[in-house]
């Protein structure tokens, strides 16, 4: 017989302490003996988290489709490495700007979901997508004059103690991806938890109805809009502060659905998904890409690249037969024969209160 557990009581938060000690544990057993190497792989796994959670506020929780993300992060990118190369801009100025560029972008993008939804809006902003790169390569060469822009070499700060080499500027930035890792996910939990959150996700249940009660669904979309355009700015400002370049190749339409792919393996409308189906996207890719150029029974240019991007696709497709809800999703409903979290109870007093208060209304 499973546990029954109350939301927000001793044992929950027992539980999220443990969970949240865990995890702190795994950071600080990584960031105290692993190679840059690998502290590089891990702040490019969060990085792609964010993207995710970016996404996730938008297709998730109020289902709205976008495959234009990649243009997003990209315009971050290319804004935090412009002004901080070119106008000598401090980097966090940068990303304060780069992130709001991306709201007003993202509002901007969002216009045509005022009338388009579905499978019309995907194709407006996969076309936004596309158009990316070109925009892209007509700066570098009408403004920057060249065919690349160079990154933002984010230097650590003197209070942390560590030196401008390899070793410790991969520790700065492992720390500073979990950093803004946790940012993205505070921010999406708390909207997801208000009553903006509850507006969401009943203009994405059913649009006609939220309206009748009284959710106005131009602002609801087009901030939602922008309020995911910047979390996916957050990811490119912080992918412009690990690449030494930028080009237009940096974010392609191929980024954008690395970033879907990332959201439906973790699961969508979750807040824990598009952390873990970053995390397993990004080290499965990795393992493939690593592992495919040494077997033997591959013919060489298979081994090469393909195969590994074949066998990815294929991890994906059996996944979402196997698990259609994701990672987390297949994780609850084990766990559920364990333990359920059921919600906190009204009190009597707050019932009452509102039962007055709803009876003296005129």
């Amino acid at each position: 017989m499973a546990i029954t557990i109350t939301e927000s009581s001793a044992k929950h938060w027992a539980l999220r302490f443990v969970g949240v000690a865990t995890l702190a544990g795994i950071a600080i057993y990584f960031a105290s003996g692993a190679a840059p190497s690998t502290l590089g792989k891990i702040t490019e796994a969060c990085t792609l988290a964010i993207a995710a959670i970016a996404l996730n506020l938008l297709l998730g929780f109020n289902g709205q489709i976008s495959l234009g993300h990649s243009a997003f992060a990209g315009l971050a990118a290319f804004t935090a490495g412009y002004s901080v190369n070119a106008w000598h801009w401090n980097p966090w100025l940068s990303l304060l700007i780069s992130c709001a560029v991306c709201f007003a972008f993202g509002m901007l993008v969002g216009l045509p979901a005022l009338r388009l939804k579905g499978s019309y809006l995907a194709l407006v902003t996969l076309a936004v997508a596309f158009v990316w790169p070109t925009v892209a390569r007509k700066f570098l060469n009408q403004t920057v004059k060249q065919s690349t822009l160079t990154g933002m070499k984010l230097k650590p700060p003197t209070w942390t103690g560590l030196a401008n080499n390899r070793a410790d500027r991969a520790l700065f930035l492992f720390w500073l991806s979990i950093a803004l890792l946790i940012v993205a996910y505070v921010v999406v939990r708390n909207i997801r938890k208000s009553r903006i959150g509850r507006s969401l996700v009943a203009v994405r249940d059913n649009e006609t109805a939220a309206a009748v009660m009284g959710v106005n669904l131009p602002v609801t979309k087009t901030i939602t809009f922008g309020i995911s355009a910047s979390l996916a700015g957050l990811a490119g400002w912080l992918t412009a502060a690990q690449l030494t370049t930028l080009d237009e190749n940096s974010f392609t339409i191929l980024t954008s659905i690395k970033y879907l792919l990332a959201l439906i393996l973790g699961g969508a409308a979750t807040l824990a998904g598009p952390v873990v189906g970053a995390f397993v996207y990004y080290f499965v890719d990795d393992l493939l890409k690593t592992n495919a150029p040494h077997w033997d029974f591959l013919p060489g240019p298979l081994s090469n690249g393909p195969v590994a991007s074949f066998l990815l696709g294929a991890v994906v497709i059996a996944f979402v037969f196997i698990a259609p809800t994701g990672f987390v999703g297949l994780i609850k409903s084990q766990t559920r024969r364990i333990a359920i979290v059921v919600p906190r109870p009204l009190r009597h007093s707050s019932v009452a209160e509102a039962s007055v208060e709803e009876s003296e209304s005129p």
